[in-house]
């Protein structure tokens, strides 16, 4: 198998306020139990139709940590992209994601602070319909601009 390579390899210099990238994702019932397998969540609500259908959202609801790994790849691949090291990261699930929708994360620079080469993104997922339905907020620190200038 041969690794993606980022996209991206941004310094704090190469940022700014505003910037953001966003990923489509869907989220299929495969994807659940490759999730569970690895987390060990197999809870019905996410797995078992009849259980899920008797509960509050009526259908099974994917993991919500399934949509905050999105970011993990728009930050390590993206903005800033090679190098970045995710320090921080707060979630708030406003409302179930379901299995084979199409969503939307979007991480957006919200501050910089050059003093300790970190970087404040929001981080947000929305349904097709625009409903965000994740939200919270991410810290980094890209990569120093010297190992910048030497992975190029």
């Amino acid at each position: 198998m041969s690794i993606p390579k980022p996209s991206n390899c941004m310094s704090i210099d190469d940022l700014s306020i505003g910037m953001k990238a966003e990923k489509l994702y869907t989220i299929s019932h495969e994807d659940a139990v490759n999730f569970s397998k690895l987390s060990g969540d197999w809870n019905p609500a996410h797995h078992d139709e009849e259980y899920a259908a008797a509960s509050i959202f009526k259908q099974r609801v994917t993991h919500g940590m399934f949509s905050v790994i999105q970011f993990s790849g728009i930050l390590g691949m993206d903005l800033p992209g090679l190098g970045t090291l995710w320090l921080k990261q707060s979630v708030e699930f406003l409302r179930p994601g379901f299995f084979d929708n199409e969503y939307r994360a979007v991480v957006e620079v919200t501050a910089i602070n050059k003093e300790n080469n970190t970087v404040t993104f929001s981080t947000e997922c929305f349904d097709k319909e625009g409903n965000k339905f994740v939200q919270g907020e991410a810290v980094v620190k890209p990569i120093p601009a010297k190992l910048k200038q030497a992975s190029q």
